[in-house]
């Protein structure tokens, strides 16, 4: 079976992700909601350091399909609690939260990492990328939420790319999304 030109080019980053990797050590009102394009840039630097904290905080807690508080979470509530402790709303499903976010080729820490796990080929997974090539992510598999590190080779072949709700560039437009993010920290 040929492979898509999409996933070839998907491939052909791995490499640099991985090295990058070790160099570094969902629905709401108007589609965009929660967006902080308009603070400066010391505001939004402290949201993504709430948004890591409060996603840090939660670490152990339960898997819980539709949970969206410290008593159980899943994949894109653990975002929505991590994100309403900074003031930023987002979408409450994972597919929402990726449809609505800005694209990023180089995430920083708070922004969102997008996965193709359930075998649909469709946006299925997200998580909180926390630096250093790790990311925090609410995991049915285990249960509970973790902080991952990302070069190991399930999130690289699953992994669609990134997303910020925090930065200053316009919206994307819906379903226009490179599948191609690059944690830079």
């Amino acid at each position: 079976m040929p492979v898509p030109s999409s996933a070839r080019r998907m491939l052909s980053l791995l490499p640099l992700l991985a090295g990058l990797l070790w160099l570094g050590g969902c629905a709401s009102p108007g589609g965009k909601s929660g967006a902080m394009a308009s603070l400066p840039r010391g505001a939004q630097a402290g949201a993504r350091q709430r948004i890591v904290a409060s996603a840090e905080q939660l670490i152990g807690a339960p898997y819980r399909l539709g949970g969206e508080s410290p008593g159980g979470v899943d994949c894109s509530g653990l975002v929505q609690y991590a994100y309403s402790r900074a003031g930023v709303r987002v979408p409450r499903t994972a597919a929402q939260q990726f449809q609505n976010g800005q694209p990023q080729r180089k995430v920083l820490p708070g922004d969102l990492l997008f996965f193709r796990t359930d075998g649909t080929g469709a946006v299925s997974h997200v998580g909180i990328y926390v630096g250093r090539g790790q990311m925090i992510h609410a995991s049915s598999g285990s249960g509970r939420v973790r902080k991952v590190n990302l070069n190991q080779r399930y999130w690289q072949k699953n992994m669609v790319g990134g997303a910020t709700y925090l930065g200053d560039a316009p919206a994307p437009l819906i379903g226009r999304w490179p599948a191609n993010a690059m944690p830079s920290s």
